[in-house]
């Protein structure tokens, strides 16, 4: 009986063991997947394989929000300015709207948000974008500005507010409320993830 015990006392260290060694989960595998977008450039960018060899953090904005989507982009700037060494870490930011973010409003967002060489802002086809999102347990959905006026093509999104960590193989790793994470929380995973 106490050999049972100490057997299965045994076993269950070494799972807390293993598991505080193993590392953050991997909440999406997208190594073996193929999303054709296109940058700010209009350059055509395969997503996730054009970031392979580099940690990726990736947030989903859209350019017209009024709230949220500002605050995130500011938090990844923080994010990149916190950390020491940012040469194999890339910053993604994919628009949840792209009937409205073409990648001329996407470029002039990157000039009014002075974003760098590292951030990489992306659009494509809708069906494409929303598999992407899905995949990703994103949520947006269009909701009109004035719920009277049913003819007005004017709308906001209601949507997400998640970063993500992708790691060097495609792998998403971890993922933080957007807007409230303090940075320090994710640049603590990526000098673990890297």
């Amino acid at each position: 009986m106490r050999s049972t015990l100490y057997i299965l006392l045994a076993f269950g260290m070494l799972a807390v063991f293993l598991e505080a060694c193993s590392g953050p989960d991997t909440i999406a595998d997208l190594s073996n997947e193929s999303y054709q977008l296109l940058d700010s450039d209009s350059s055509s960018i395969i997503f996730p394989s054009h970031f392979r060899g580099e940690t990726t953090v990736i947030s989903f904005i859209y350019t017209h929000c009024p709230d949220v989507c500002p605050i995130i982009t500011a938090n990844m700037k923080n994010i990149q300015s916190g950390l020491a060494d940012t040469s194999d870490v890339q910053f993604v930011e994919i628009t949840f709207d792209p009937e409205r973010d073409t990648p001329s409003v996407l470029a002039e967002y990157r000039k009014v948000y002075r974003l760098n060489d590292q951030f990489t802002l992306l659009t494509g086809q809708p069906a494409i974008i929303d598999s992407l999102m899905s995949r990703l347990h994103i949520v947006a959905k269009k909701a009109k500005i004035d719920s009277l006026q049913q003819d007005s093509s004017d709308y906001f999104m209601q949507h997400s507010n998640t970063i993500y960590i992708m790691d060097q193989n495609g792998r998403v790793r971890t993922e933080y409320p957007a807007s409230v994470v303090p940075p320090e929380n994710v640049i603590e995973d990526l000098k673990k993830i890297r």
